[in-house]
């Protein structure tokens, strides 16, 4: 099956435009329902249901196709449960917006079910092996930088990327040290802004990684836009909003962040390790450290209370390798 971006149907277009307008979806939400309803129609039209993939006549699509469809993925194209649950939640959004603008007489989707998914435990660093990687020298102030606003945040990759230097604000707290002593320490809060699911939320920086944070954007990304403007004249909006440039004078690429975490966590002699990881790793870590499980639902964004239990099953491997008997009653 050959998937095109040029195939236009007025019924998907209204759809995707519903999507981003008044639901507020992301880009990749919206690249990933194109995806899949392109893809549809690709699977009808090689299957003869249809006859034209430009003009659709939706209301003659019934259930038996949309299973078929379904099937097709699964044994031809070997899709696997998580990915087959994404596309049945295409095409019940689509069919439901069909049926509620009265394209269709009814909603062929709606009795579709959902593949039964495997619960599997998040993958996350130990407490040990993360400290080794936010130890390790970085090649540039940029890819140090990144790696600790991830752990810090718990921010997916793509919102790391997305980051403004005006969704920053840096302050101070008090702090009493081992002696006694009450000292300053840094802070800082940023903004992630549409979010998963078009969602504003805020994010906390740890005293170290608003140290490094701030020594990063006052050297190495004032230098990048420098050299922007001494090759080029000038740089354009975007590169003036971006908290994360690349040397190119640019936003940084997602590609980028997970090739240079990987190559890190190699060297640090730590699992192969990427940017969801070390996600996984701050909310893990949070969980152990007995933080709120509403807490830890806000600072990741989660829509539901039930994506964020999954981090309270901590194995049992784990936890049999950090107890060592240091109970206040021995």
């Amino acid at each position: 099956m050959v998937f095109r971006e040029e195939q236009k149907d007025i019924f998907i277009n209204n759809f995707l435009a519903y999507m981003e307008i008044e639901k507020g979806a992301s880009k990749n939400t919206i690249r990933g329902y194109a995806h899949d309803l392109y893809s549809l129609t690709e699977f009808l039209y090689a299957h003869k249901y249809i006859h034209s993939k430009e003009i659709i006549e939706w209301g003659n699509i019934s259930i038996f196709h949309l299973r078929g469809f379904l099937a097709y993925l699964h044994t031809q194209k070997a899709n696997k449960a998580s990915s087959i649950h994404r596309r049945v939640c295409s095409l019940k959004g689509f069919f439901k917006f069909l049926e509620a603008n009265n394209a269709i007489e009814s909603d062929p989707a709606k009795d579709l079910s959902y593949p039964k998914r495997a619960k599997s435990l998040p993958k996350f660093l130990p407490t040990t092996d993360m400290q080794s990687l936010l130890d390790i020298e970085a090649k540039t102030k940029l890819h140090k930088t990144i790696m600790e606003v991830l752990y810090s945040t718990g921010a997916r990759c793509n919102e790391v990327r997305n980051m403004n230097l005006v969704d920053i604000e840096f302050g101070f707290k008090d702090f009493i040290n081992d002696t006694g002593e009450t000292i300053k320490v840094s802070t800082g809060q940023i903004i992630i802004r549409g979010g998963k699911g078009g969602k504003d939320r805020l994010v906390l920086l740890t005293p170290r990684a608003a140290n490094i944070l701030k020594d990063y954007i006052n050297t190495e990304r004032n230098l990048m836009i420098q050299r922007a403007k001494d090759k080029f004249g000038s740089v354009n909006a975007d590169t003036e909003e971006a908290l994360f440039l690349s040397n190119r004078g640019k936003r940084v690429a997602n590609r980028t962040i997970q090739h240079f975490i990987s190559k890190l966590s190699k060297e640090a002699g730590v699992r192969h390790t990427t940017p969801h990881m070390i996600r996984h790793s701050f909310a893990s870590h949070l969980v152990m450290n007995k933080t709120n499980i509403r807490a830890i639902q806000q600072l990741l964004g989660h829509a539901s209370l039930d994506t964020t239990q999954i981090y309270a099953n901590i194995t049992p491997d784990y936890l049999r390798s950090e107890f060592d008997g240091n109970l206040p009653i021995k």
